[in-house]
């Protein structure tokens, strides 16, 4: 027999991790890592933590696959992790240590999964300035009239143009 030495009248019982409601928050990305999905591929796995407000401390969770055997799952993933990377301001991302400490605004609804009930999920990313991220532009079969300037690139110093694809995103 082993001794535990536990009260359970040290502990709420009935302290459940309930969603929190459908909304915007002010987070800080303070988990990032990469890793291997069930069926072989790999994702992004993103922890926010709330920074203000009645549900400040409370975490909240994403994963973005950026290599799946399905092109379409794949697709979304990596156009999230653009959405995220833009909203941080940071397009070039090459390390998820990148992504640590960035302050971000999220919008959550609540989904309800059949197998776990109402879950949080994480819909948009938006810059702390408050405006959403820029959206990418749909490509179109015509050239448009507007807009034929070449998008900039950083200049030779700035530490954005030193870098490559990030190895995770090679095939």
């Amino acid at each position: 027999m082993a001794q535990l030495g536990f009260n359970a009248g040290d502990y709420d019982p009935t302290d459940e991790f309930e969603p929190l409601p459908a909304s915007e928050y002010l987070t800080m990305i303070t988990e990032a890592s990469v890793e291997n999905t069930k069926t072989g591929g790999r994702m992004v796995k993103l922890t926010y933590t709330i920074m203000e407000g009645q549900f400040e401390g409370r975490k909240l969770w994403s994963q973005h696959n950026i290599e799946n055997r399905s092109p379409r799952a794949e697709e979304i993933g990596r156009k999230e992790l653009s959405r995220i990377a833009h909203a941080i301001g940071q397009p070039m991302i090459s390390d998820t240590d990148q992504l640590l400490n960035q302050v971000i605004r999220i919008r959550i609804v609540i989904k309800n999964d059949p197998g776990y009930g109402p879950q949080n999920e994480v819909k948009k990313w938006i810059n702390v300035g408050g405006q959403p991220m820029q959206q990418a532009p749909v490509p179109q079969q015509q050239t448009p009239a507007h807009n034929t300037t070449p998008p900039q690139q950083p200049p030779a110093g700035h530490p954005a143009a030193q870098h490559t694809a990030p190895p995770w995103g090679q095939k």
